[in-house]
């Protein structure tokens, strides 16, 4: 068998074991299961994170940017209302906790850039789906997931029989422009039939704005999170899904379309 099939069946085979799991937490009407979905996935996400952008750093250091960015993540998603204050609490948190083992000046700067940015960019974003579950309900967080996966799996299938043009050769090589159009379309296509079949409050604005701004704003999640792992010089965040790499590797879209969706459900329609 040839690696690329060997490896998109063990893709399918580890999806088909986790989306059940994820379905029934998304749609159970509790918050809790949401809640401590996306708190499993950012304690991962950030373990990755910080391996890959702080590999050289002791434990305790690490462990703290992992502390930082889960209780961001929680503050925001509990008491969104305090949302400035937690922000600027972890702002100064992650600097103290940089400033005691900044004595490798030239260093420092970069691990302090890297852990504020990690901190906003996992524990921020993944408070997102966390509240875009609470208000207005599952079935919003079920279209920010499935317009994801229908942009990602667009892309890959038309750039594998199509793709010419690259897209961003520098960061992510195997990306192109044809197969970006395709997951553009195939993104819009899930929003038409998830109002057709399970939202019909989604007006044809909604399906129209958040189809082409999620055919955007994915890959822009994608690349950046391919522009991490360039800079750290690995293939993968992690190897704890089978066929798909690391937990970060497969939500890098989702952070992105997540907070845009719940930015569209409350301040943009």
């Amino acid at each position: 068998m040839k690696p690329d099939r060997k490896n998109l069946l063990v893709r399918i085979a580890s999806a088909l074991v986790a989306l059940p799991v994820v379905g029934v937490l998304v749609f159970w009407r509790e918050p809790l299961g949401m809640t401590a979905l996306c708190l499993v996935v950012a304690v991962q996400a950030l373990r990755e994170y910080t391996s890959m952008t702080m590999a050289a750093r002791p434990r305790a250091e690490r462990a703290g940017v992992v502390l930082i960015g889960t209780g961001l993540y929680l503050a925001l998603s509990l008491r969104p209302d305090l949302g400035a204050m937690w922000l600027l609490d972890a702002t100064i948190a992650v600097a103290i906790l940089i400033l005691v083992s900044a004595v490798d000046l030239p260093a420092a700067g970069a691990r302090l850039y890297a852990a504020e940015f990690g901190v906003f960019y996992i524990g921020g974003l993944l408070a997102a789906l966390a509240l875009l579950h609470g208000s207005p309900g599952p079935a919003w967080v079920a279209l920010a997931i499935a317009v994801t996966f229908g942009n990602d799996t667009g892309a890959y299938f038309v750039g594998r029989a199509f793709g010419r043009h690259k897209l961003a050769p520098a960061l992510s090589p195997g990306k192109t422009v044809e197969g970006a159009l395709g997951g553009l379309a195939a993104g819009l296509t899930v929003t038409f039939v998830a109002g057709w079949a399970f939202m019909p409050a989604l007006t044809i604005y909604d399906r129209v704005v958040i189809g082409l701004i999620s055919g955007v704003v994915g890959p822009a999640g994608d690349l950046v999170e391919s522009l991490i792992k360039r800079t750290a010089g690995v293939k993968d965040s992690g190897r704890c899904i089978p066929g798909h790499g690391g937990v970060l590797d497969r939500i890098d879209a989702l952070l992105f379309v997540g907070a845009y969706v719940y930015l569209h459900v409350n301040f943009l329609r």
